[in-house]
């Protein structure tokens, strides 16, 4: 009798486990299967708007990349190399964290081996990078990282102040996005008065003061040639501004206000990463959790706007790239149903949707 009582349970439990084992085995499926997508990358070929675009400039094509976080996708970044195929594009802009915590060089260094050669490459670090410009004794003279050297000497520029570039006859301006929110003239002072202090010091040959009076020096050095080609922008020029962290609609407001009263030249396009598209997504919902933001944004299942893709916010065209690898800006190190992407910015004066 006890025995009869007892069976049905033994039945259940068993039921629960094979339940158990089939939603596992379906997890491990998925993830394999995610695993296996993120490897692969996409090209997303768009146009955007830039208003005012010079006719000699139409259809310039921008490679936007960002966020690879040493990601390696393919052997020798093959699979980056296979999407972008016979592409062909004027210019290439890398929004940081390419590097990413893991300081790992390598993954990016293949990535620009990857690109079309002879075309220009400009990048900015990301918050997980390692510091581009080192402060502490090292043994030797040099400012800038390894990292960035590393990546300069494969044919890429570090973005410090603004550099111009020519295309079809006309002036492209490729601008650190940073420079166009803090008061460059207050900087040189604040520099320059930095310079002095560790050189009156005494102690400018010991290593740990050396350091930080090489990087003072070196920044004061770009922020003065920021202000001097900031001052050689010309209305009529296409001004691209590079920033790891996309700039908020209060400090575009800013910005747009200030170039309307002042006639300055305020960028054509803003290109940015950070998000990673969400980094881990469900279909029809987008992002599942975005850390809340300065502006009261983010959270759980915030939409797509102004964290992924194009948008106009306060006149400005913002590209904000999908990005390549896991970052740890997120609690979760996954990227889920996101493929890793890079964009061909299609520059136009046309209206597009």
């Amino acid at each position: 009798m006890a025995r009869r009582l007892f069976a049905p349970r033994r039945r259940r439990h068993a039921g629960c486990l094979t339940v158990f084992l089939l939603l596992f085995a379906a997890a491990a499926l998925v993830l394999s299967l995610n695993g296996l997508s993120n490897r692969y990358v996409r090209l997303e070929a768009r146009p955007v708007t830039v208003l005012q675009l010079p006719r000699a400039l139409e259809n310039t094509a921008i490679l936007h990349i960002s966020d690879l976080h040493a990601a390696q996708l393919g052997p020798g970044q093959t699979h980056l190399r296979q999407a972008l195929g016979k592409e062909s594009y004027q210019a290439v802009a890398l929004t940081g964290d390419m590097v990413g915590r893991s300081g790992n060089v390598k993954p990016l260094l293949e990535l620009l081996d990857a690109l079309k050669p002879g075309v220009p490459v400009f990048f900015v670090a990301g918050d997980n990078d390692p510091a581009p410009l080192m402060t502490a004794p090292h043994g030797d003279g040099e400012v800038k990282a390894p990292w960035v050297r590393e990546a300069e000497a494969r044919g890429a520029r570090y973005l410090e102040y603004p550099v111009r570039l020519e295309v079809e006859g006309q002036a492209v301006w490729f601008v650190p996005g940073e420079l166009y929110f803090i008061d460059l003239n207050s900087a040189s002072a604040a520099l320059k008065e930095q310079a002095e202090a560790l050189k009156a010091s005494g102690k400018a040959y010991e290593p740990e003061t050396g350091a930080q009076l090489r990087a003072a020096e070196h920044r004061l050095g770009t922020v003065n040639a920021a202000l001097q080609a900031m001052e050689e922008i010309q209305p009529t020029d296409l001004v691209v501004a590079l920033t790891h962290q996309p700039p908020g609609a209060d400090m575009l407001g800013e910005l747009a206000q200030e170039a309307r009263e002042k006639n300055l030249a305020s960028p054509g396009l803003f290109l940015g990463g950070q998000f990673n598209n969400g980094q881990a997504r469900l279909p029809g919902l987008g992002p599942v959790y975005v850390p809340p933001q300065a502006d009261g944004r983010g959270g759980f299942f915030p939409g797509d706007e102004g964290f992924t893709g194009l948008s106009i916010q306060k006149g400005f065209p913002v590209h904000i790239s999908p990005g390549l690898g896991v970052s740890g800006y997120y609690p979760v190190p996954l990227r889920l149903f996101n493929r890793p992407s890079v964009t061909l910015l299609q520059l136009t004066a046309r209206m597009t949707r």
